[in-house]
């Protein structure tokens, strides 16, 4: 069986002795790798090993027997492969002990459509305080709590800033209303609301069928947050009365 190269700007990758299967148009290439390549995979996050979703754990010593897939046209001769254009779904070990030939190891699937989202979030220096299939949810030392959600069955996305700036009443509450309307009317990114003493800062997105959303929550996980930090403080001062909603607007927006 030959071996294959694939090329990675981290270095190249061989994988020895692999099979091929062409299914309607996708490959699946199956081979070994030494421990050192398969370090050199997980480090650099070749074929996603270091970023796609993992079930399992590899144990034992030895050469690992790796799947990777990817389009029947990206085997096409000449420059590459190239490992941008294949994904890892199993990385396994052979269990020396075990009666015949047995391998074990870990499966791998797509991410999350969130999961750059959350990249982003760690990086404002939000902290991971819960997570689902669907949604992950992040908080940070200000008191704002976002949620990161891509829910592929009923297509819909988004990302969601919460942060309490106490009750309003009265005049004071009409006048946070009234402040409301007015930056969503300055900022359609998003959607701000108040209720129960908290602002609500929103953006929803559809998803496709087959089409990955994740740079767009990405990018709404950059911005919404810091757009709650400008306006959260003076529309506090709006909730206890101590400025008007007009006051707020030009403190806001200038």
């Amino acid at each position: 069986m030959a071996d294959v190269t694939f090329v990675h700007e981290s270095g190249d990758v061989v994988v020895r002795d692999v099979s091929v299967r062409i299914d309607d148009g996708s490959a699946s290439i199956t081979g070994l790798v030494s421990t050192d390549v398969w370090e050199h995979i997980e480090r650099e996050d070749v074929f996603g090993a270091g970023s796609r979703r993992r079930a399992g754990a590899l144990v034992g010593d030895g050469e690992i027997k790796i799947e990777i897939t990817g389009s029947e046209s990206a085997l096409t001769p000449g420059a590459g492969p190239f490992a941008r254009d294949w994904s890892i779904t199993t990385a396994m070990r052979r269990l020396d002990d075990a009666p015949g030939e047995v391998w074990t190891g870990a499966s791998f699937s797509d991410p999350p459509m969130w999961n750059r989202a959350a990249v982003a979030l760690e990086e404002l220096g939000f902290m991971r305080s819960s997570e689902s299939d669907t949604s992950v949810r992040y908080a940070d030392s200000s008191g704002t709590d976002v949620t990161a959600s891509a829910d592929t069955e009923s297509r819909l996305g988004g990302i969601t800033c919460r942060r309490s700036i106490g009750s309003a009443s009265g005049s004071s509450e009409a006048e946070l209303l009234s402040a409301v309307n007015h930056v969503n009317d300055t900022f359609p990114a998003g959607t701000l609301s108040y209720s129960d003493g908290n602002l609500t800062l929103k953006s929803g997105v559809p998803i496709p069928e087959g089409v990955d959303v994740s740079e767009i929550l990405e990018a709404l996980a950059y911005g919404l947050p810091g757009m709650v930090d400008m306006v959260a403080p003076t529309l506090r001062q709006v909730a206890d009365g101590e400025i008007s909603g007009t006051d707020a607007i030009q403190q806001i927006f200038g």
